[in-house]
């Protein structure tokens, strides 16, 4: 038997000085197997660029301002200028909570010269990575406030999205949010000599953050995200099983559906786990959920939100029910018998 040639292990690029490695970080991977540099190189790149989590604004309330077409007296910015510049603030949320509220207050009502707003103004439960992002300017006389929504996802979500996704009270205006805090990735594939063979390859990785993580933690998350990926294909054959074999349950009625576990619906292992890691256990807990509640729910898009209403829909339930609806679910099935 052939035997592969694995990679004994990272080296990081001991050159880079110590202060610059919170933004960009150089790994050297070896040696592979021909070929394996660029598999693993694409593969490392893609997850760094679309599936690291970050944190980012999206929304902004400003006293007085209707709509982000505006113009605020006092300030040397439009409302449109100072969402643009919003959008350029990388931060990322202190604790575990997906989505906290922060606010900048500048009063410059006894000032005689404008006052310069920040990123580095911003207050709230949230640590700001480049303070001296410019946002906007207060005159003299006049003061400044608006409140922020920040919150952690991945990839890039457009405005009318956000809206949809976060529970953002009225007056809110919605931001476009780029949550990813990798800004660039580069690869490369060298030659390299191992047990006095040289056809073998070294991969090159070179990261740049936001500094909000550094490179060696993204690269270090989207190693693991790729084994979990791997793993699930792994086992994926073991749980298709399982899941025709439980499709024969059945439930004599709703009432005694609704005490069930969430997995006797047969849900895709995806929904599943992301209901599961939300507390979201039995049938009751989902079907008291609405489609915006579910939306809300990391790494759970419309797909699975459509596959979860079928499913429920087959079972004469649906999102969104309130104990009312319920119980006259369960009496008119009663009626029906």
């Amino acid at each position: 038997m052939v035997e592969f040639v694995f990679p004994e292990g990272t080296k990081i690029d001991e050159t880079v000085p110590e202060k610059a490695r919170r933004m960009y970080q150089r790994f050297y991977i070896g040696p592979l197997e021909r070929g394996f540099g660029y598999t693993l190189g694409n593969s490392l790149r893609r997850v760094l660029l679309s599936s690291m989590e970050g944190s980012a604004i999206v929304g902004v309330k400003i006293d007085d301002v209707p709509h982000e077409f505006s113009s605020i007296e006092g300030v040397r910015d439009d409302v449109a200028m100072i969402i643009l510049y919003l959008k350029r603030v990388r931060l990322k949320i202190i604790g575990d909570k997906d989505f906290v509220r922060a606010e900048i207050k500048v009063d410059n009502t006894k000032g005689d010269a404008p006052k310069v707003v920040r990123a580095g103004d911003i207050q709230g439960s949230v640590e700001v990575e480049n303070k001296d992002q410019y946002i906007t300017e207060v005159m003299p006389k006049y003061k400044f406030r608006c409140e922020l929504f920040i919150a952690k996802g991945r990839g890039y979500v457009p405005a009318e999205r956000v809206q949809f996704m976060f529970d953002l009270p009225a007056g809110t205006i919605p931001i476009d949010a780029i949550f990813n805090p990798i800004v660039k990735v580069n690869y490369e594939v060298r030659t390299t000599m191992y047990q006095e063979r040289a056809d073998y390859d070294e991969l090159v990785l070179d990261i740049w953050s936001d500094g909000t993580i550094t490179p060696q933690e993204a690269y270090e998350k989207s190693i693991d995200l790729l084994i979990e990926h791997f793993e699930a294909l792994k086992n994926y054959v073991e749980r298709g099983k399982y899941e025709r074999e439980r499709k024969d349950i059945k439930v004599s009625t709703i009432e005694e559906l609704l005490k069930r576990d969430i997995e006797d619906l047969n849900l895709p292992r995806k929904a599943y786990e992301v209901l599961k890691s939300h507390n979201i256990n039995t049938v009751y807990d989902l079907v008291k959920k609405t489609e915006k509640d579910l939306l809300a729910l990391p790494n759970l898009g419309r797909r699975s939100l459509k596959e979860i209403r079928e499913t429920l829909l087959r079972a004469n339930l649906d999102l969104g029910m309130t104990d009312e609806q319920i119980q006259q679910k369960i009496m008119e099935e009663k009626k029906e018998k």
